[in-house]
Parts: structure tokens; sequence; C-alpha cells
């Protein structure tokens, strides 16, 4: 199984397509987390290139 790193808050202030860890500028893999105690399901972007897991404050409900 590949090493999962831990979701780090990122400001999604102007464009986010640029990893701030690795400088791929493609854009990211988006995944949904479980619901959280705020009643929504978080969303993550992911870097496919070094795996770099951001979260953005966005929640969203199915």
């Amino acid at each position: 199984m590949d090493d999962v790193r831990p979701i780090r808050l990122l400001d999604p202030a102007g464009e986010t397509r640029v990893c701030p860890d690795c400088g791929y500028g493609r854009g990211f893999h988006v995944t949904l987390l479980p619901f959280d105690d705020v009643g929504g399901r978080p969303v993550v972007l992911c870097c496919p290139e070094c795996g770099a897991r951001f979260d953005l404050g966005w929640r969203i409900r199915l």
C-alpha cells in the first residue's frame, strides 16, 4: 500500500492548480472523505505527482 501523506490546510486564494510541495502544474485529483462533524464530506485535493493532500475547507452534502 502507498504511504498516505497527512492532509494539510491550503488557502484556496487564486487558482488552485499547482502543487505547493512539488510544483506539479496540471491540477489535482479530488477525494471525498467520510462525513465530518460539520455535516458534510470534506473535499481533499491530492497531487498525482507527489501524493501531497490538501484540505481547502470545502464540504459537500450528498
